[in-house]
């Protein structure tokens, strides 16, 4: 079934592609498919918030306190655009780490960049907009993830740091894409630890994509309820990951019963959950906020860890709901996981905020970025096509692809490589057919055949492994 979906979805997205390339071929793309899986340029910042080669998009969060600020250093320029608001930021705190300037507080740790060049202010770690390129990691630890322009970087402690491209591979949670979707298995954890240390030997990832909830229509599971069930278990694997030297995580919230926008007429729903809040809610009673919740607890969970990036779903809605639609719920998730960090005085973590059509268009969001820092676009592809993942002004990482042959595999990396793009291939799970699979379906943890499509990518990432 999964395979069938696959197929159906694949078509979907190489139609929506060749749409992007060829505009005059974008009527005949429908709906029929399904879906299986898988700013602001601040003021002269006095202290409080900063923010470097942003644009004036949206303004910094309000800080914890902190003693008196130096001024930052000046944004890099890009495109006219209107200035930032007065900040927000607090009186008496730590710089808000979005584009307003604040009152007494240590500088501000990022710029959302924008349309604009930043006016003098702390330096940012990154604008996402379409004007500003950003500014560097001030003071951001070394090894934390940070976005300028339109790549990612790992901080090396002093406000700079060479552009990072993370290779690698998706894997499933403790449900295993269905092999274990009643949960039945004693301890899948340890199935799961076991599988992974057999990834990390022998394909060498420096990027892995686990998805959270996947294929658990028979138990509703959460990150609120019942820690023994999932939480605990996941937060020990996803831990046992980022253990392994120069190895990040992207730990991304796939479904959730909070969810909602979910494309019920394609056969795979769980797949397409779009976050809610407390006025979109599916049920006050149980989601008051909706998924921001969840949200929270997973920043709670993984606020010290600089291995980790929060993807905040999968493919919301299918091809079922507008841009904007999409957007919204996105720079609302993003806000909510960013006003936690803030809270709790963490850098802010790289989040990756997904497209329509089942991820494989972020067009959109080119000309109307997230307002908030350390963003990126994540684009899904089976095959991916080049201009779905080609921005000047975005971040991107390709969060999935496959369904390539060999030759254009090798065309399909050198592309990336030379655009410095972090990459998944999808998908790694020795236990359900999750097509298309790099290794066979062996029901085990230790036996770990590549596919034809597995000897692709494993091959590529251990040529560029460290």
């Amino acid at each position: 079934m999964v395979a069938m979906l696959e197929r159906a979805r694949l078509g979907w997205l190489v139609c929506l592609a060749l749409a992007a390339a060829v505009p005059t071929l974008g009527t005949g793309c429908d709906d029929s498919g399904s879906a299986t899986e898988d700013g602001g340029g601040g003021a002269t910042g006095t202290a409080g918030t900063g923010d470097a080669g942003g644009a004036g998009r949206g303004a910094g969060g309000a800080g914890a306190a902190g003693t008196t600020g130096t001024a930052g250093a000046t944004g890099s320029a890009g495109a006219t655009g209107s200035a930032g608001a007065t900040g927000t930021a607090g009186t008496t705190g730590s710089a808000g780490r979005g584009g307003a300037s604040g009152a007494t507080g240590n500088g501000g740790r990022g710029g959302s960049g924008g349309n604009a060049g930043g006016a003098t202010g702390n330096a940012g770690r990154g604008g996402s907009s379409a004007g500003g390129a950003g500014g560097a990691a001030t003071n951001l630890p070394a090894g934390w993830l940070f976005t300028s322009g339109n790549k990612v970087h790992v901080s090396d402690g002093n406000g700079g740091g060479p552009v990072w491209v993370g290779r690698g591979v998706n894997i499933d949670d403790i449900f295993f894409c269905g092999y274990n979707t009643s949960l039945w298995m004693p301890s899948p954890e340890q199935t799961l630890d076991t599988m992974v240390s057999g990834l990390m030997s022998a394909w060498k990832p420096s990027f892995v994509r686990i998805s959270l909830s996947m294929a658990s229509d028979m138990v509703t599971t959460s990150w609120l309820t019942n820690a023994a069930q999932y939480k605990t278990p996941m937060t020990t694997v996803i831990n046992g990951i980022g253990a392994h030297a120069g190895v990040y995580v992207l730990v991304t919230l796939r479904s959730d019963a909070s969810m909602i926008g979910q494309d019920t007429t394609d056969g795979d729903p769980e797949a397409t959950g779009l976050p809610s809040d407390s006025t979109t809610t599916p049920d006050k009673t149980a989601f008051p906020t909706g998924t921001d919740a969840v949200y929270v607890a997973l920043v709670d969970s993984f606020a010290n860890a600089s291995f980790v990036l929060f993807g905040l779903t999968n493919e919301p809605g299918g091809n079922k709901l507008s841009n904007a639609t999409i957007s919204a719920a996105m720079s609302h998730a993003v806000a909510t996981i960013r006003a936690e960090e803030d809270r709790l005085g963490v850098p802010h973590h790289i989040v990756s905020v997904q497209g329509n059509g089942w991820t494989g268009d972020i067009s959109f969001y080119a000309s109307a970025p997230i307002p908030h820092d350390n963003v990126v676009y994540e684009v899904h592809g089976y095959p991916p096509m080049t201009a779905s993942y080609t921005y000047a002004n975005l971040p991107v990482i390709v969060g999935e692809y496959g369904s390539l042959s060999s030759s254009a595999a090798t065309a399909f990396f050198a592309d990336v490589e030379s655009k410095q793009l972090p990459t998944l291939a999808w998908d790694f799970d020795p236990f359900s057919n999750c097509a298309p699979d790099l290794v066979n379906v062996t029901t085990s943890a230790t036996s770990l055949m590549p596919t034809a499509w597995g000897m692709i990518v494993q091959s590529y990432l251990l040529a560029h492994a460290q």
